[in-house]
């Protein structure tokens, strides 16, 4: 059966038309070159190739009440039902682009999956899902009639809580910008911007990688990114370093909230990137630096997940259902 199945975020507005898990036709759009989000589906509908599917399960960064969410990231209301009457569709579904990703762990092959550190998982047990990006979004995979239920979560915003000296400098550094300071501040790629600035700032110095060069890329967390991993800036590389350690302890945090005996997993559109960190050993040792619950994580796998249709595989499954 062929399905439209979207992931929809601040940055990419990703369709694809898949017939069971193979992708037949995938386009991506940049968000921001769309006013409303009508636009970017009726482009992508126009150039699909022949007639494109009736059934159709889109997953939004938002939260999805009564079959409409308002997109987190960037300004787009989107109606299902209104979508379902403008496009001639039997049927189309919104759910939360981490639901997607959620269910994408479902039938995503393990070739796309690597481990860092932990056992082996429990059949059946618990999972948790998290990824940054533009934001950061996290979803609970929990077990239920020898099969899964997803439990959609906006975890993202929950407090920042710092673990050290440092990272209360860096709460701190960010409550003078921000009246609440979450997660996703520091967990996403302008949170990832937000912890370079501040240690640029602890250092008391004015130059930076931004002000050395030219940069090109408008995406300044993919510029320091590229230094980290080239080995042209100590400062990038301490950014990252941070980041991935941060990561490592709301990931061990989610574990805890679930028990995710069943694996952690951590998607999104950084953690492919930075892989060669995220491997180093500050995430993991952060993921399992949790007291007396240490013995408890150091048995629950972690793994990055390098497929970048989780999402679109996840609301296939959906629009299929």
């Amino acid at each position: 059966m062929k399905v439209i199945a979207g992931d929809i975020g601040g940055t990419n507005a990703r369709f694809a038309i898949i017939d069971g898990n193979t992708i037949l036709f995938e386009k991506h759009y940049s968000s921001k070159d769309f006013n409303k989000f009508e636009d970017v589906f009726a482009v992508f509908v126009k150039d699909v190739p022949g007639q494109a599917p009736h059934c159709a399960c889109l997953a939004v960064a938002g939260v999805v009440e009564g079959n409409r969410v308002e997109a987190t990231n960037i300004p787009w209301t989107i109606d299902g039902h209104d979508l379902k009457e403008r496009f001639g569709l039997e049927t189309l579904y919104l759910i939360n682009d981490f639901e997607a990703a959620a269910w994408g762990i479902i039938v995503l092959h393990r070739d796309n999956l690597v481990q860092i550190g932990g056992g082996k998982p429990i059949s059946n047990g618990p999972k948790a899902i998290l990824g940054a990006g533009t934001g950061l979004g996290q979803a609970i995979l929990a077990p239920c009639n020898k099969g899964y239920i997803v439990l959609p979560s906006e975890g993202g915003h929950v407090d920042f809580a710092p673990r050290n000296e440092e990272e209360m400098r860096l709460l701190r550094y960010l409550m003078k910008k921000f009246p609440h300071v979450s997660v996703e501040r520091i967990l996403s790629g302008p949170g990832l911007v937000h912890i370079y600035e501040f240690l640029l700032e602890e250092r008391g110095s004015e130059e930076s990688v931004f002000s050395r060069q030219s940069v090109k890329e408008k995406d300044h967390a993919a510029h320091i990114t590229r230094h980290t991993l080239q080995g042209t800036d100590e400062l990038c590389r301490q950014a990252v370093r941070m980041f991935c350690s941060i990561y490592g302890a709301e990931a061990g945090n989610l574990a805890l909230k679930c028990l995710a005996t069943g694996g952690a997993y951590v998607a999104g559109g950084i953690a492919k990137k930075i892989l060669p960190i995220l491997s180093e050993g500050g995430f993991r040792q952060a993921f399992e630096a949790k007291g007396r619950m240490e013995k408890v994580l150091k048995h629950i796998p972690t793994y990055v997940v390098t497929s970048p249709q989780l999402g679109l595989l996840g609301a296939a499954l959906i629009a299929r259902q």
